[in-house]
């Protein structure tokens, strides 16, 4: 599971917090829910920096298509479609001229909402479009280098491309596959022009699946790169994204988790700096894997890296540091570290110094950014005794908590676990030596939003050393969408964020769709940065064991309008303030299509523990248009801030419908 941070004053202290979204779902159900767009693949020609680029969209429900939405250029369906049926779809577009070669989010918007992100490469070398001859063992089909292709394996089959080479000529082969999502899982095999093998290559470490060879020509003749799955599996989730050329081989990137404003450095195959380069700085997308621009003179095109840039001070290893009385010192203020294990049985060594008596959080982050390792975390007191060990925290890599007894020198252990190392073993630790931070995990990586009526993520929230209320607000939502801030109170650990499309008759615009992010403010005011969202894959269910999530660390979310549920709900009034011993009435209001006539059951979304102490909330079954419902706070009930989450239930024959209630934002105050 993949984490991230974000700088806030929580209270009178600095607060990160974090946000892991996991998964793709709604919370709100119902037939309309199952006309989302599913995207299976992205066959694109000319996905290049300042081209006009042309993707077919491959998938179910693409019917009505409007958009496919990037980062870095909006598509839009190609002339001559019959955009009415569900079939594949031609969208195209202009890049970014600005766009750095590499990984990037895309999202098919149609009339009934937008798909969970796909992945597609956006590379500087030539395109070749693939072609059938590809499949034919025989035959194969011929390309020219420097070139990437798009393509996709069938069950069995291979692909097979030929390529003329002299004697002594290079050529590196490199397959994007795993980071992209797809469930391919590559093997390269090139042969000779004696059909004898000539190069073979499976795994790549830190690549999910994926890698790259370099391959030299002992002889001139014609060469065969074949591209198959390791399982010879197939189908239409077993996309790539090949290239050939003369390409700079890197193999890791060294911070992976960058201090911005600092270079980073590229590491090839060997170990050896290949050069170094200054990751863009990006401010709109904190926590973002952030491309990196490297392309060295004498090569056909960039390298395809990326990074995690930070605004926190980070302190990278210093060598020596393979003993406790070696260790590098950590200062202060430094929020991040980040070293490398270098060698098989490689261990590193970081002095801690706490000023008095101290929670401390310790969380690697490795193959959420690329890195093979699997680390073991050891935290040790001045005397060399040990205190507190972990190398595994569920989904996610390992994390180390201890309270720190006073004032004085700890020393943290950093070692892989199976022993390991390498050049490409890189790892980064957020530490929270006594620092406040709040973590929120989420079933999703987009909202679909009933028009006229509401959708909702699920949030779960871990805080760490810190309490008390945060309000959470939505900032450049699309003028179709509205959402009314909330308050995450003490308690709350468990909270829906509702989206509202208010006008149930709108026509399906741009204004309908867009990128979703958050600003948090603690109850004194002080502001979160725009909120950085990670996301990182579910355990699989049974359905879908066979389908591949890449760990890689996500931050994208997402957005749309789809159209009418089966009932909305609104309060009225949204805000309520009462007193200690008080009561308030809020009435719940229902808009139906014709034939829901049925009761919906109102009720809490989260657990009524998780409200404040002395509020409780009385609901009901809803018979026709409105509910009352009351809140009431206790003689003694806590006074501050805090929010209600409702949500209507109905069943109409085997359907069962699930939709949620804006906030209700309520205050406790003191006569």
């Amino acid at each position: 599971m993949a984490f991230t941070h974000l700088q806030t004053g929580c209270f009178s202290r600095v607060a990160g917090v974090f946000l892991a979204l996991i998964a793709a779902g709604l919370t709100s159900a119902g037939s309309a829910a199952a006309q989302d767009p599913v995207v299976d693949r992205l066959d694109s020609v000319n996905l290049h920096p300042g081209q006009t680029a042309s993707v077919v969209v491959n998938g179910k429900q693409l019917a009505g298509a409007m958009s496919l939405w990037t980062p870095v250029g909006v598509l839009r369906p190609k002339e001559g479609q019959d955009l009415a049926k569900d079939q594949p779809v031609t969208m195209v577009g202009v890049i970014d001229a600005e766009t750095i070669p590499g990984i990037y989010p895309a999202r098919m918007v149609t009339n009934h909402g937008c798909s969970e992100a796909a992945f597609a490469v956006i590379d500087d070398l030539p395109s070749v479009a693939i072609a059938a001859e590809s499949e034919d063992r025989k035959s194969g089909q011929l390309i020219v280098l420097p070139c990437c292709i798009d393509g996709q394996l069938n069950p069995v089959l291979s692909r097979f491309f030929r390529i003329a080479m002299t004697a002594g000529q290079t050529v590196n082969i490199e397959i994007f596959a795993r980071r992209l999502g797809s469930d391919l899982d590559p093997v390269i095999r090139v042969t000779g022009p004696d059909g004898h093998e000539s190069a073979y290559c499976d795994d790549m470490p830190g690549a999910e699946g994926d890698t790259q060879l370099q391959f030299t020509a002992p002889a001139d003749g014609e060469y065969r790169v074949e591209v198959r799955d390791v399982r010879y599996s197939g189908g239409a989730r077993h996309f790539f994204h090949l290239r050939l050329g003369r390409l700079p081989m890197v193999t890791a990137v060294s911070p992976r988790i960058a201090q911005a404003g600092h270079n980073v450095s590229l590491i090839g195959t060997a170990g050896e700096v290949l050069g170094e380069a200054a990751p863009l700085q990006v401010t709109e997308s904190p926590g973002a894997l952030i491309p990196v621009k490297f392309r060295p003179a004498e090569t056909d095109g960039s390298a395809l890296n990326s990074v995690i840039l930070t605004q926190q001070a980070a302190q990278a290893e210093t060598e020596p540091n393979n003993a406790r009385t070696e260790a590098t010192a950590v200062p202060a203020e430094t929020h991040v570290l980040t070293g490398t294990l270098q060698t098989p049985g490689d261990a590193d060594w970081f002095k801690l110094t706490a000023a008095q008596a101290s929670p401390l959080l310790v969380t690697a982050r490795t193959r959420e950014v690329g890195s093979p390792a699997d680390v073991m975390l050891e935290l040790y007191n001045a005397d060399g005794g040990k205190i507190v060990e972990n190398d595994d925290a569920g989904l996610r890599d390992a994390e180390l908590a201890a309270q720190l007894p006073g004032a004085g020198e700890f020393y943290l252990k950093v070692s892989e676990i199976a022993g390991r190392g390498g050049s490409a073993w890189t790892y980064a630790l957020d530490v929270y030596l006594g620092r406040q931070a709040v973590r929120v995990t989420a079933p999703i990586d987009r909202i679909n939003v009933p028009r006229g009526g509401s959708g909702s993520m699920a949030l779960t929230v871990r805080r760490i050393h810190c309490d008390g209320p945060l309000r959470v607000e939505v900032v450049n939502l699309p003028s179709a969408l509205q959402m009314t801030p909330f308050w995450l109170g003490a308690k709350q650990s468990t909270v829906p964020v509702v989206l509202t499309s208010s006008d149930p008759a709108a026509t399906s615009t741009d204004a309908d769709w867009g990128e979703l992010k958050f600003r948090i403010t603690s109850a004194e005011g002080s502001t979160i940065p725009a909120a950085e969202l990670q996301l990182a894959p579910p355990a699989p269910k049974k359905s879908d064991a066979d389908v591949f999530r890449s760990v890689r660390v996500r931050t994208d979310l997402f957005t749309a309008v789809r159209p009418v549920a089966q009932f909305s709900l609104s309060p009225d009034p949204a805000t309520v303030i009462l007193a200690p011993g008080g009561t308030a009435t809020v009435t719940i209001r229902a808009t139906r299509a014709a034939e829901w006539t049925m009761p919906i059951e109102i009720a809490l979304a989260a657990p009524a523990d998780q409200l404040p102490p002395g509020i409780t909330v009385a609901a009901g079954s809803m018979a026709a248009g409105e509910l009352p419902i009351t809140v009431t706070a206790a003689a003694d009930a806590v006074v501050g801030p805090f929010s209600i989450f409702l949500q209507g239930k109905a069943k109409k024959d085997k359907e069962e419908a699930v939709h949620p209630v804006a906030a209700i934002a309520v205050e406790v105050k003191a006569p």
